[in-house]
């Protein structure tokens, strides 16, 4: 990606570039919230650090306790909502290219990825006698968020590794890692579908980054987790639930800026993912609606 135009992953407050690809924050809840529905464009490694909270995904849903860790992968539909309260938690949000390239010599069996492309399921769990190793690692990282940035960056990246390779010691879902050349390349066909309002083909993609059809669709999929038609469809989705929380638009206007035949095609995609029609995502989004 190019360091004069870098790209915005995520969304509200949290922007990542090249430049500043991980981010941390922590959220505490003192009375109860959720259901809540979201999807972003980055990478999301949770811990939760005191009380419980539920997440939920498509086909799957799980309670996290004091020391457990979750996942969550570029643009992947999830929920969550408080179990016990006080109900606290850590949020490590990263891109992608943070863990194809690590610098380090990682083998192919404790590929980085692997566990934000797995089913949600399937994807590593924090053993009894690792728990405190996790927590100590959430309170580094809130430590280090407080240091200038020329320092937060590496200690931040040493600690997100140290974190996933923790996760993984015992896992086997794994696959093969992806040369950082076509991890540009793909990083090149995300900023074609981010600065674009209409459907971005395949074709178009695998064109403008000059690799063939067959290639691009490979190696997308293995950087991101999914067929680049369909993030190409969530972004759009994404984008659609930004600006219904911040205009007035109604709601035809928000479907034919990002691609939508009409209000109805609108919301019968935006429903599996939000867990409500675009209308009532934009009341809970924004309660002093009437």
């Amino acid at each position: 990606m190019s360091s004069q135009h870098p790209t915005l992953w995520g969304l509200g407050s949290v922007a990542l570039t090249e430049d500043m690809p991980i981010a941390v924050g922590n959220s505490t809840y003192t009375i109860p919230t959720g259901p809540d529905f979201d999807m972003h464009y980055f990478l999301e490694v949770g811990i939760a650090l005191a009380g419980r909270v539920r997440r939920h995904w498509r086909s799957w849903e799980t309670v996290a306790g004091v020391g457990d860790v979750w996942y969550c992968g570029v643009l992947e539909p999830h929920g969550w909502e408080t179990v016990e309260l006080p109900c606290k938690h850590l949020v490590v949000m990263l891109l992608p290219s943070v863990l194809v390239a690590t610098g380090l010599p990682v083998e192919p069996a404790s590929e980085l990825l692997a566990p934000f492309r797995a089913s949600p399921k399937h994807r590593p769990r924090v053993q009894p006698e690792d728990r405190q190793h996790v927590l100590a690692i959430a309170r580094e990282m809130t430590r280090v968020t407080g240091l200038p940035s020329e320092e937060r960056r590496p200690w931040l990246r040493l600690l997100v590794l140290e974190l996933l390779l923790l996760l993984q010691r015992d896992w086997d879902g794994v696959e093969s890692l992806l040369g950082s050349a076509k991890s540009g390349q793909v990083g090149s066909a995300v900023e074609l579908v981010l600065g674009s309002h209409g459907i971005v083909t395949v074709e178009e993609a695998a064109r403008a980054v000059g690799m063939s059809r067959r290639t691009f669709q490979r190696a997308f999929q293995h950087l991101v987790g999914m067929p680049f038609a369909k993030f190409a469809r969530r972004h759009r989705l994404a984008e659609a639930a930004q600006q219904l929380r911040r205009t007035d638009d109604p709601v035809g206007i928000v479907a034919a800026a990002w691609g939508f035949a009409d209000a109805s095609h609108l919301c019968r995609l935006f429903h599996p993912y939000y867990g409500c029609s675009p209308t009532e995502y934009r009341r809970r989004e924004r309660p002093g609606l009437t």
